[in-house]
């Protein structure tokens, strides 16, 4: 479940199961009812928007909650990471992951959001690199409740939001290829210079992406299997220009693995990723 709020007052997105509606020009008696159904369904109790949304470290004693709190800067951008989870698990505390992101710019607060994730099997949290992979943008990973996410904060402190979770950057870094962290297969390509989405799809069936290329002057992305016998693998060609993918059938050494684009904040690779844990 994600909340999103403006500074300016402006409700933003909703989120649940990773499906995310853009919310624009809401009457207001509507929004408040959605605003206090979210806070009782999470909370049992009426609480107001700003208390939730903002984090306040007496909340969380540490003789009952795990706190892990990590400040990053992009230029003059602060960027605020912050996750809490229960110490011991049971129906008192009602939640599993609480995670906050902070950014502010010279002191003032541009854009904030709170997460209330559950595992589902999988890791909880935002998590970053450690080491940012291009100079200009702060890339964050949010896993767990089958809505990956791949978060971009720019040197002016703007927000990007996009479906995904692990990501890839081209070696020029102007492209981000993310893949779906979901019960759904899906990629994610974002042009960083233009700020546009390239793409965003899911797929339809029970293939899975799995690993991203760049041979030949084209990007690809691979698909997961587990048939070793095959000679054919399917081979997805990521179009750019035309904003599409082409899947083909091709020998399975036709994609070379050092051609692969670096992953970053892969599942396998986290080695704490329950809330921080």
């Amino acid at each position: 479940m994600l909340l999103v709020i403006k500074t300016n007052g402006e409700w933003g997105k909703i989120n649940k199961g990773g499906n995310t509606k853009v919310v624009r020009h809401i009457m207001r008696p509507l929004l408040i009812n959605i605003i206090l159904l979210f806070n009782l369904n999470l909370f049992g109790q009426l609480k107001l928007p700003e208390q939730i949304l903002r984090f306040k470290k007496t909340d969380y004693p540490s003789s009952k909650f795990q706190i892990k709190s990590d400040t990053s800067y992009l230029g003059q951008v602060e960027i605020i990471i912050t996750m809490t989870s229960p110490k011991i698990n049971n129906s008192i505390h009602k939640f599993y992951c609480r995670s906050w992101l902070t950014i502010k710019k010279n002191g003032k607060l541009l854009n904030q959001k709170y997460y209330e994730i559950e595992p589902v099997g999988g890791c909880s949290g935002l998590y970053t690199p450690t080491k940012q992979p291009c100079e200009d943008h702060f890339i964050i990973s949010k896993f767990g409740d089958y809505g990956g996410q791949t978060l971009i904060v720019d040197t002016s402190g703007s927000l990007k939001v996009l479906i995904g979770g692990a990501f890839s950057l081209s070696k020029d870094n102007r492209y981000l290829f993310a893949l779906y962290d979901s019960d759904i297969s899906g990629i994610t390509v974002f042009d960083l210079k233009n700020k546009k989405m390239i793409l965003s799809e899911e797929r339809n069936d029970d293939k899975e992406y799995d690993e991203f290329y760049y041979q030949d002057g084209k990007y690809f992305v691979s698909f997961f299997t587990d048939d070793k016998q095959s000679k054919e693998h399917l081979v997805g060609t990521i179009d750019i220009v035309n904003k599409k993918v082409t899947e083909v059938k091709n020998s399975k050494y036709f994609l070379k693995k050092s051609n692969i684009l670096k992953p970053y904040n892969e599942v396998k690779s986290l080695t704490r990723c329950n809330c921080g844990k």
